[in-house]
């Protein structure tokens, strides 16, 4: 496959969020078994839009890799498959309430 099409940018846009969701939630089972607390004592964990959001956000890297190569439809791909999962976020959290 050509790495500077549309269809790889939309895959490894689609491939790498998800590879962020389990590192976060690796982190968030470390933490929760540490008990790392707040002054308040609440365990310390990040919530599950935050976890969300940062892997979606992850997308960053392959945008701006291809962006410095030059591959303008591989960065055309990555772009399109973050806006998608970015409105998806929006609407499933409520954020856009109609």
């Amino acid at each position: 496959m050509e790495r500077n099409s549309i269809i790889f940018g939309v895959l490894v846009s689609l491939v790498l969020p998800l590879i962020g969701m389990l590192i976060w939630m690796g982190i968030n089972y470390i933490l929760y078994l540490s008990d790392v607390t707040d002054r308040f004592g609440n365990v310390f964990q990040f919530t599950f839009k935050t976890r969300v959001l940062t892997s979606i956000c992850l997308n960053l890297i392959p945008f701006h890799y291809s962006k410095n190569r030059r591959w303008d439809y591989m960065m055309r791909g990555v772009g399109v498959a973050t806006l998608a999962l970015l409105f998806g976020w929006a609407f499933y959290f409520g954020v856009f309430k109609f």
